[in-house]
């Protein structure tokens, strides 16, 4: 069987703004680098609840001029590696060039 997924290389400013974005939405209950340490964890895993989820979404989307369609296919990615991961694959999201 193949893995025909394609890589996506995420730089690190990106992964350590968005772990800045999450702690803040989740009213700092995880810092930023719990957060980085757990990248692969499912938020609800980490105890990150709807609510925060909701704030980590509306922060992204407006730091970074996205938008995510919560009915699709895909919906929110659950993580911070997977919210990463499509900014970058699906957003074309570049951290010098879009943040802030």
């Amino acid at each position: 069987m193949t893995d025909n997924r394609t890589v996506v290389t995420v730089p690190a400013e990106l992964r350590t703004a968005l772990a800045a974005l999450a702690s803040e939405a989740c009213d700092g209950e995880l810092s930023a680098a719990e957060l980085l340490a757990a990248g692969g964890t499912p938020f609800v895993l980490l105890g990150v609840g709807s609510l925060a989820q909701l704030r980590l979404l509306d922060a992204v989307e407006s730091t970074y001029g996205v938008f995510f369609d919560l009915t699709g296919p895909i919906g929110f990615p659950d993580g911070l590696d997977a919210l990463a991961e499509n900014l970058v694959a699906e957003h074309g999201v570049t951290p010098t060039a879009d943040a802030g």
